[in-house]
């Protein structure tokens, strides 16, 4: 099945308080590596080829929402939200003018979606000619029905239910107005569309689409926000009068062979931020055979990953590094060596880690001819 291109509608709820946030700003405003809650569950649809419109439901008193990055996006649209959420979403259903066969329907405080979610459940409600079908994951922890005694549940005969949802347009519009009309609030479209007896269907989703619900969701969500690439990198030794390592010039009785200034440290770093931002590594922008990249300042490499970075909106969030060499000792360089990191890098000493070992006179470097550095970057989207 081909999807239609610049053809769905999308519907967001984000008028709501989060009472149970428990802070004095809508939870949806809330900062995650460096973006609000809602820049982030919007940003998958604005992105979007099969999205043409993004309706946003918000509170009449809503003040932030011109701050938001997709605020001027000639996609998106607001409404007055109501007092609940089929409220909002019956604000804006009853907004639309245009012809739409399906509406996606999604909340503001879910900003883990990806756009693969979007293709599902649009093949889904397709395939299924259901009149809504929803995201879903298996009961994975035990539960318990609260009363006199506690009692114990099949987790097997439950799912936990997500948004997005994609519904057919005005199969939802008359059942969102069904429940308004009957004074029964529906928490999602998918109740709303089996309150109306209509079919239902399913894909499962992801875990990782958590909705913030109390501020330590938050927290759990930085750590799925932030990539992380690994570097590598090892050069040999020969008799010289000092080797460079992260931009510091340390004095001693070896140098590294290598094309470039071989400065282990720097590379390595390098191959950890082409490598969590998806551009491969160094070897495919600076190789080895090229004269031109011989005696290399190698911090030219890193301002060159740097603009990668910038490029693709990513900033490092922390580093994490290990130099492995018998000699030369590195603890009495190591301030030094960190304040050059912070300065190539430009981001402050308290965001890298760098620690040093010895591989216990075992191999080409336990024999003191060569020299290895481990690296691990986090990177995440840009403030």
């Amino acid at each position: 099945m081909t999807m239609k291109i610049n053809n769905l509608l999308v519907v967001i709820a984000a008028a709501g308080i989060g009472k149970r946030y428990g802070s004095d700003y809508p939870k949806q405003y809330a900062n995650i590596n460096g973006k609000s809650v809602i820049e982030r569950a919007v940003k998958p649809f604005i992105n979007s080829e099969y999205v043409s419109k993004i309706i946003i439901a918000i509170s009449k008193d809503d003040s932030q929402i011109q701050n938001q990055d997709f605020y001027d996006s000639k996609k998106v649209e607001l409404v007055n939200g109501g007092d609940n959420r089929q409220e909002s979403i019956n604000n804006a259903l009853q907004m639309v003018k245009e012809d739409y066969k399906y509406v996606i329907t999604h909340d503001a405080a879910r900003p883990n979606i990806i756009e693969a979610d979007i293709e599902d459940l649009y093949k889904d409600i397709v395939n299924s000619s259901a009149s809504c079908s929803f995201l879903y994951t298996p009961v994975y922890d035990s539960i318990k029905k609260i009363g006199q005694s506690d009692k114990t549940e099949n987790k097997n005969n439950f799912i936990l239910v997500q948004t997005p949802q994609i519904s057919k347009f005005f199969d939802l519009k008359k059942s969102i107005q069904k429940c308004i009309d009957e004074n029964v609030e529906s928490p999602d479209e998918s109740f709303a569309i089996e309150y109306s007896n209509l079919k239902l269907s399913k894909v499962k989703g992801r875990r990782s689409n958590i909705k913030i619900t109390e501020a330590e969701d938050i927290e759990t969500l930085n750590k799925f926000l932030t990539r992380s690439g690994l570097g590598f990198d090892l050069h040999k030794y020969e008799k010289g009068s000092g080797i460079i390592l992260g931009g510091y010039k340390i004095d001693c009785d070896y140098k590294v062979i290598a094309h470039s200034d071989g400065d282990v440290l720097l590379h390595s770093i390098a191959d950890s931020i082409l490598g969590a931002s998806g551009q491969g590594d160094i070897g495919h922008y600076f190789s080895d055979q090229e004269e031109d990249n011989r005696n290399m300042d190698s911090v030219e490499i890193i301002k060159f990953c740097l603009k990668k970075l910038n490029d693709l909106n990513l900033e490092i969030y922390n580093i994490d590094t290990t130099i492995i060499c018998e000699q030369p000792k590195i603890n009495p360089h190591r301030k030094f060596i960190l304040k050059k990191l912070s300065d190539i890098l430009d981001i402050p000493i308290n965001r890298i880690g760098l620690k040093a070992t010895t591989s216990e006179k075992i191999g080409i470097i336990g024999e003191n001819k060569a020299i290895a550095v481990q690296s691990l970057v986090n990177l995440r989207d840009k403030k």
